[in-house]
């Protein structure tokens, strides 16, 4: 039971120091924090809730293995190669792909509220 709880504590260590040291990852929460408010003044329903939660995990989740990735390749290299480069892009294009996605998912489930 004790590893189980060191294993959350680790974790939620890992999300601290991705809040502090991240700045897109503190723009997606800013943003998160937003839609959250805006679900609460528009009385959006319960699937619409579920589907906005799913949205905000997945981009925050993708952000943070994003941040991981960057640090990943920051502790094998700090040279500038082009490897390093094309892996850190790719990990910021799939964070790029998601959070459109969730925006066009948003723009779906506000549309009618803002109508």
């Amino acid at each position: 039971m004790k590893s189980l709880l060191r294993s959350f504590v680790y974790a939620f260590q890992g999300i601290s120091s991705a809040i502090s040291g991240e700045r897109n990852l503190k723009a997606q929460i800013a943003v998160a924090l937003l839609v959250i408010g805006a679900g609460f003044y528009v009385s959006i329903t319960p699937e619409e809730w579920c589907i906005v939660i799913l949205c905000i995990g997945v981009v925050i989740g993708l952000e943070l293995m994003n941040s991981a990735i960057e640090s990943l390749v920051d502790l094998v290299t700090l040279e500038r190669k082009p490897l390093a480069g094309k892996i850190k892009d790719i990990a910021a294009g799939a964070v790029l792909v998601v959070s459109c996605m969730a925006v066009v998912i948003g723009i779906i489930i506000f549309r009618k509220y803002l109508l």
